[in-house]
């Protein structure tokens, strides 16, 4: 009548390939990823005029974590980092720390090195509170300051790139 069937089914042992632990994702990819998600934690969606404006119920999405003002700027500084890293389409943000460290060190504030540049950066980011988006900007802007300062003020770049690194992002 009925046959009884056995399957035995084996697997392969799973390993992670050379220590990474995401797979092969690179700087761009990271880059990406996190430009994304600072885009995601810092824009609210956008919808019809809602029940609230006498216009039909909105569909809209809703954010599930909002970034705070902090967490953009250490977003931004670690997509900023990624940005150089990556290279390609990403060298913007790299130009933009340029053009603004031209500002700081073209003579109009005497003899200001990119020290001076990235010293002043850092100061705007500890004592103002600033919107999440300008703080992300911020962020992006002082990751290539900070890197191309170098001293102590390459650290936050050291950090980021050896963590991810280690971890096998890179």
């Amino acid at each position: 009548m009925y046959q009884h069937i056995e399957f035995i089914v084996t697997a392969a042992p799973i390993s992670i390939e050379s220590g990474r632990i995401l797979g092969s994702v690179g700087a761009g990819g990271i880059a990406t990823a996190l430009t994304v998600g600072m885009i995601a934690g810092i824009r609210e969606p956008k919808g019809g005029g809602g029940a609230a404006a006498g216009g039909a119920p909105s569909k809209k999405g809703k954010i599930r974590k909002k970034l705070t003002s902090d967490q953009a700027q250490w977003t931004g500084v670690a997509a900023g980092t990624f940005y150089m890293a990556a290279g390609s389409i990403w060298v913007v943000g790299d130009q933009l720390s340029d053009a603004y460290s031209a500002v700081i060190t073209g003579g109009g504030f005497g003899q200001a090195g990119t020290g001076a540049a990235a010293g002043l950066l850092a100061l705007i980011m500890y004592f103002r509170e600033m919107t999440p988006g300008k703080s992300a900007f911020t962020g992006i802007l002082a990751a290539g300051v900070w890197a191309s300062a170098g001293g102590i003020w390459g650290l936050p770049q050291a950090l980021i790139l050896t963590g991810a690194g280690a971890v096998g992002l890179l």
